[in-house]
């Protein structure tokens, strides 16, 4: 799975076996993980300016918040605009016959040097896993019948009583 943090031991080892000379790319051979990976943790070790005897004396937790920590990237102000936008825009897409699409025709018509449609969709779908987590439903095929009501309601009319 992408981006989740690797388990604590074997960052432990990453980083035992590049203090002991081993290469990048034997070590993520010999833990499984991808060279990307070595080359993150080992990059975060040298800008903290820590060695190994300094990780061997950090717990599971706490080396997972260092380890976790994102560099706050500066977000332009076209961004922080479309993000002011959303939870309007969201409100607005419950409601019968709203589609992203014309959402998007609203907003570059108020913004005219937005973000074109494949972007503003983009960012729309990232900002909606952000504020709008899904839980997945395991249940057995057949077991149940899950009915999802969208869109204007059919007219159903019984031909013998008209």
């Amino acid at each position: 799975m992408a981006n989740h943090l690797t388990d604590m031991n074997k960052i432990r080892k990453a980083i035992n076996m590049h203090h002991s000379g081993k290469s990048k790319l034997f070590i993520s051979n010999y833990l499984s993980l991808s060279r990307n990976t070595v080359k993150k943790y080992i990059s975060v070790l040298k800008e903290l300016g820590m060695g190994p005897e300094d990780i061997a004396e950090k717990s599971d937790s706490e080396l997972e918040l260092l380890f976790s920590q994102g560099k706050n990237e500066p977000v332009s102000p076209k961004v922080r605009i479309l993000h002011e936008y959303f939870p309007g825009m969201e409100r607005e897409l419950k409601k019968v016959g709203v589609t992203v699409h014309m959402m998007w025709e609203e907003y570059i018509s108020e913004h005219k040097d937005g973000f074109q449609e494949t972007q503003f969709r983009h960012y729309y779908r990232i900002w909606s896993k952000q504020v709008n987590p899904v839980m997945r439903m395991q249940h057995k095929s057949g077991d149940k019948m899950y009915v999802d009501y969208a869109g204007q309601t059919l007219l159903v009319y019984d031909r013998t009583t008209g």
